[in-house]
């Protein structure tokens, strides 16, 4: 019998799988609260210095230096409006600056307040009759008004307008004025002289000043009271309390409220009155947790202000009080709703309107009201809208819980912004964004957030070295680059434990400019990021009277282009995040958006 022969095949090497994968835009925003090993599509690992969008990422803007104020740190931006006009303040531990229009933004202006010993300011507005004020308590120092041209000291103490005419000595701040006829006295606190004619802004110490009778100051001034119908009264008295007690103010149901430092103890004024006497509501029984008042406001449950208005008191250590009514003094139009317990604030003015709810930054996150009435104090960080960044959120007011912090509201840029105070030189300078449409958080790193305040619809922060800062203008930081970094979060390509060897990258962008991006990845649950990139070169654009009549282009509106990008790789892991960092240096404000990401990868065995 022949036996015949069989064909072998020549065994062949393994060939790797090459497989294609595409990352949508991280929208989600920066992601920290999740597992490593399961977490959801469309977050991100980090997310510094690009802000999350509803359908994209966008490199952010930089920061322009708008004035200095202080050598030391700037710490309230204040924000007075009117139907005639707007106007900023900023304020460090002495003086409050009026910085509507600053001519020299390396200058130290001329103070509007001086002679204060504390900077931290509460502040709210209220219409009445006699016109807008604005009144700006810091706990220390007594209550300031500002009426839209200057500010006053409240106190006990009534302010006139006194008129005259037939000058014959030019009348000086500070001095004390004497009535020839009367005898009554009184101190200038500011004066108009129109020559012959002028008014001077009083403080009365002891009579009453009558019309046509001489009136001199203790220099040279002297000229003849003209005010037939008696002084006027600018701003009334404030009795009851003394005002440099009041840390915190705000406006509810038409009335103001003050907090008392230190106590329990809230005062409040008559509807639609900026003086007169205080009243005083305490909740020392109402609170059994110690501590004393930190601040108040108001909560609604519909989007606007009415009937349904609650007014909400908060304690130091997080206790929170809400009331209903428009009276305190009523038993009949003001009742308790409930108290509640958060975690303790982080500051008088850490906390933002969204609708009618009052979002509050506490220590384990920012907390909202309709939360707060739901929900036991344990479970409340898991309703706060920093969730998705609770691990960061902890470790920070651990590493800065010794300043207050500040949370603006920026609705023009569809942005709220925390701030994070540098506490000393070891301090990183950053701060916290999210998204206040999706709720999506990022960070922007470089930004010495000390407060943080809104003007003509544009954000502003103050740093600790006394310069206010103008946000999302420019290519730079006041001068100096930044680079934005985007890390995906981590994956394993549909093949969990396989290692895959990524050959390359392709961003797509679109962008007004060139785009100079570093596409990388990291590996196995280590971030590891390679040097930034550098910037593209310096470009400009065409600008209101700058740019040539008949050339410029004026159109508001921004042109952004497809930019495409394939780079080289070569890493390997059975787990990978991919990376993208692009630096701006430049003169313009960058407008680049990463769209997506192509990934070229092989898939390998398990490595046992």
């Amino acid at each position: 019998m022949r036996t015949g022969f069989r064909r072998t095949p020549v065994p062949q090497p393994a060939r790797a799988d090459s497989r294609v994968a595409t990352f949508v835009p991280p929208v989600r925003g920066w992601i920290r609260n999740e597992n490593l090993a399961a977490s959801s599509k469309g977050g991100a690992y980090t997310l510094d210095n690009f802000f999350p969008t509803t359908k994209d990422v966008r490199l952010r803007g930089g920061s322009r230096k708008y004035a200095t104020v202080s050598t030391g740190r700037t710490l309230t931006l204040m924000h007075y409006i009117s139907s005639a006009a707007q106007q900023f303040f900023a304020a460090d531990e002495n003086n409050i600056f009026d910085i509507s229009t600053v001519a020299d933004a390396d200058a130290i202006p001329t103070a509007s307040v001086t002679g204060q010993t504390s900077g931290e300011y509460s502040t709210a507005q209220i219409a009445t009759v006699g016109g807008n004020y604005m009144y700006a308590v810091n706990g220390t120092d007594e209550a300031q008004l500002y009426d839209g041209t200057e500010f006053f000291t409240v106190n006990g103490l009534p302010i006139l307008d006194i008129a005259y005419d037939a000058e014959t000595g030019t009348f000086t701040e500070g001095l004390v004025i004497t009535g020839g006829t009367s005898g009554a006295t009184a101190t200038i606190l500011t004066l108009t002289d129109n020559g012959a004619t002028g008014n001077l802004r009083v403080r009365l110490i002891a009579g009453t000043f009558q019309d046509n009778e001489t009136i001199t100051d203790s220099s040279t001034g002297s000229a003849d009271a003209d005010i037939p119908s008696g002084a006027v009264t600018v701003v009334a008295a404030l009795t009851g309390v003394d005002t440099s007690a009041f840390s915190f103010v705000w406006l509810f149901a038409n009335r103001l409220f003050f907090i008392e430092s230190g106590t329990m103890n809230t005062w409040y004024l008559g509807t639609d009155s900026i003086g007169g006497a205080a009243s005083t509501f305490s909740l020392n029984g109402i609170f059994q947790n110690g501590g004393s008042l930190l601040f108040g406001g108001t909560w609604s449950l519909d989007s606007g202000a009415g009937l349904d208005d609650k007014c909400v008191f908060v304690s130091t250590t997080g206790e929170v009080a809400i009331y209903e009514g428009t009276n305190p003094a009523s038993a009949s139009t003001w009742a308790k709703v409930g108290v509640y317990q958060i975690t303790a604030p982080m500051g008088k003015n850490a906390t933002l309107k969204a609708g009618g709810d009052l979002v509050i930054a506490t220590e384990d996150g920012m907390v909202p009201i309709t939360a707060a009435v739901q929900k036991d104090s344990a479970a409340l960080s898991l309703a706060a809208i920093t969730r998705a960044i609770e691990p960061e959120w902890k470790t920070e007011v651990g590493a800065r819980r010794s300043q207050s912090w500040d949370v603006l509201k920026w609705p023009s840029n569809n942005m709220a912004v925390v701030s994070l105070p540098v506490i000393d030189g070891s301090t990183e300078a950053y701060c916290f964004v999210v998204n206040l449409e999706t709720g999506a958080w990022c960070r922007y790193t470089g930004w010495d957030t000390q407060c943080l305040g809104i003007f003509n619809q544009i954000g502003y922060f103050g740093t600790s070295d006394g310069k206010v800062m103008q946000m999302e203008v420019g290519g730079t930081d006041d001068g100096t680059p930044y680079t934005g970094t985007c890390v995906w979060s981590w994956d394993h390509l549909a093949n969990t434990g396989a290692h895959k060897t990524v050959k390359s990258m392709r961003g797509i962008f679109t962008a007004d400019s060139d785009v100079n991006s570093n596409l990388s990845i990291s590996t196995n649950y280590a971030e590891s990021l390679p040097t930034v990139p550098s910037s593209i070169a310096d470009y400009t654009t065409d600008t209101w009277d700058v740019g040539l009549w008949d050339t410029a282009i004026w159109s508001v509106s921004v042109d952004l282009e497809t930019k495409t990008q394939w780079q080289s790789i070569g890493r390997t892991g059975f787990v990978v995040a991919p990376q993208v960092q692009i630096t701006s240096g430049v003169t313009p404000t960058p407008h680049i958006n990463i769209v997506s990401l192509t990934m070229m990868y092989e898939v390998g065995g398990v490595m046992v």
